[in-house]
């Protein structure tokens, strides 16, 4: 005799399994990963943008920094300072430079053509 069998019992579930996509779902996701590879090519061209942005402003501060490290070693820094220039002193064909900060004289150049030119015409035009 053949033993009756027993009722199974039922239930639903989901698994990941593979399924064959429709010309359709292909075609849309055709589109997306179109649409994620300008997305990601417009990141990374931001980010470099970004990153020289960055760069040059680290540049700038180290430039900076370096002009200070000098001034504080060295106790002085160059700026430009108003002078004054007597023509015709020592010589005829000479200027002697002043500062006019501190009156101190910082060289004697000679005179160019220009301002040798310029003392000869106003010596003309006094006699």
């Amino acid at each position: 005799m053949s033993t009756p069998q027993k009722k199974s019992d039922t239930k639903k579930s989901k698994r990941w399994l593979r399924v064959q996509l429709e010309r359709e779902e292909l075609l849309a996701a055709g589109k997306e990963q179109a649409d994620k590879l300008t997305e990601r090519a417009r990141l990374d061209e931001d980010l470099k943008r970004i990153k020289d942005d960055f760069k040059a402003k680290i540049s700038a501060l180290d430039a900076r920094i370096n002009t200070l490290t000098s001034v504080v070693s060295t106790g002085y820094e160059y700026r430009n300072v108003s002078c004054t220039e007597r023509l015709g002193e020592p010589a005829a064909d000479k200027k002697r430079v002043i500062r006019d900060d501190t009156g101190e004289q910082i060289g004697v150049e000679d005179m160019t053509q220009a301002e040798m030119q310029r003392e000869l015409l106003e010596k003309e035009a006094n006699e």
